[in-house]
């Protein structure tokens, strides 16, 4: 009803003064995080963007300051859902929240390529989960990788420092790909470019379940999400450390970032080894949706790096071959050439059961399959393939 009567005030009455108080109100009434909060701050997103920034700035500069007060309000409160002394909110308030969010401009990860720049001059320098830094460190170190149940192999791998990105990517991330990047051959692997085409976008780009700004884009291909890594890599290349790109992990390093709390420290899940999965942990079947959550609404689950949904919500690519683990867990791959199941995805997704979001859970699957919204990937800032070769 509030959403028909403020579309009825913008698109009609082009005045939206009398809506004014309602948003200021439900911005500012709720203090304490609680599901009542959410409900308010996700109603007052809605009606903003029902509105239009716009409308806002000819009404007057107090009617567009309520947009950036909500964003900085539904961000504080999405960080602090796990805050000591907050009150427990259910995953449906948790999503509307974040969908919220979403539409007002979510600013927890760089999206334009000065924002990226930004992000990798700030990045955090030690291993913690303290601070809102996009890229999280992860120590050099040898990392036990595999041996995840009684009698399965393990290898140590010596890895270097890395910094991997805090969420995995979002639509409106990869969209500045799809529009500037998609179709220059140069970004694309050999393979990759035989099997792009004349495509243009992913599968089934804008479909309405999974275009929201703040979702992890999905059904991407493996030669896809490497694509991206490549043309990302090229616009950052004077502000990486010097011999390190912007990548997919291998194995090896995504299940560093996930499990480890330095080398010596491993853990089932990213949060610890106990308690077991639950909905304010990590975004699984248990939340009941039918399509990827926005990303970063389970901070209870954040990795000892840093890092945010490494379980649950998209299963995410990695860059080496599945059948060598744990032993080749650390070699890259450039490119596949084999139409093989031959490449590993780690962390789990919305619609899988808890057994799912364990560290050491793997699947595999074509390295051209595009076709399902359970898959897409994050990347990290870490040893080219050149200094690795």
């Amino acid at each position: 009803m509030l959403l028909l009567a403020v579309g009825q005030l913008a698109v009609v009455n082009k005045d939206i003064s009398p809506a004014l108080d309602l948003l200021h109100s439900l911005i500012t009434r709720q203090h304490a995080v609680s599901a009542e909060q959410a409900r308010d701050l996700a109603l007052a997103g809605e009606l903003l963007a029902e509105i239009g920034r716009p409308l806002l700035r000819r009404q007057s500069a107090l009617a567009d300051g309520l947009w950036d007060k909500a964003r900085a309000r539904l961000t504080t409160l999405l960080s602090n859902f796990a805050a000591p002394g907050a009150a427990p909110v259910a995953p449906a308030e948790r999503l509307r929240a974040g969908q919220a969010l979403g539409l007002l401009g979510d600013p927890r990860f760089p999206v334009s390529i000065e924002e990226w720049r930004t992000s990798l001059a700030h990045r955090s320098q030690t291993l913690t989960e303290a601070g809102d830094h996009y890229w999280r460190y992860v120590p050099a170190g040898r990392y036990r990788i595999g041996g995840w149940d009684k009698g399965a192999p393990a290898a140590e791998h010596a890895l270097a420092e890395f910094w991997i990105a805090r969420l995995p990517i979002t639509v409106a991330q990869f969209a500045r790909f799809v529009n500037k990047g998609y179709r220059d051959d140069s970004h694309w692997t050999p393979r990759g470019l035989r099997w792009r085409g004349d495509r243009t976008a992913p599968l089934f780009w804008g479909d309405p379940q999974s275009s929201g700004a703040n979702q992890p884009v999905v059904r991407v291909s493996w030669y896809e999400a490497t694509a991206f890594c490549h043309w990302l890599s090229a616009q950052l290349a004077a502000v990486l450390p010097p011999g390190y790109e912007l990548r997919l992990p291998s194995e090896a390093e995504w299940e560093a970032a996930a499990a480890f709390a330095g080398p010596a420290q491993r853990r089932a899940y990213p949060w610890g080894d106990a308690p077991a999965p639950a909905p304010e942990r990590a975004v699984y079947r248990d939340w009941k949706l039918n399509a990827p959550a926005p990303v970063g609404l389970c901070p209870a689950g954040i990795a000892a790096c840093g890092a945010l949904d490494l379980a649950g919500n998209v299963w995410e690519w990695t860059s080496s071959r599945y059948e060598g683990y744990p032993h080749t867990a650390s070699t890259l791959e450039k490119d596949f050439t084999t139409y093989q199941l031959d490449v590993p995805l780690r962390g789990g997704s919305w619609r899988d059961g808890s057994t799912y979001v364990r560290c050491g859970t793997r699947i595999r699957l074509r390295f051209d399959y595009w076709g399902v919204n359970i898959v897409g990937f994050r990347v990290v800032v870490a040893p080219s393939l050149a200094q690795m070769s």
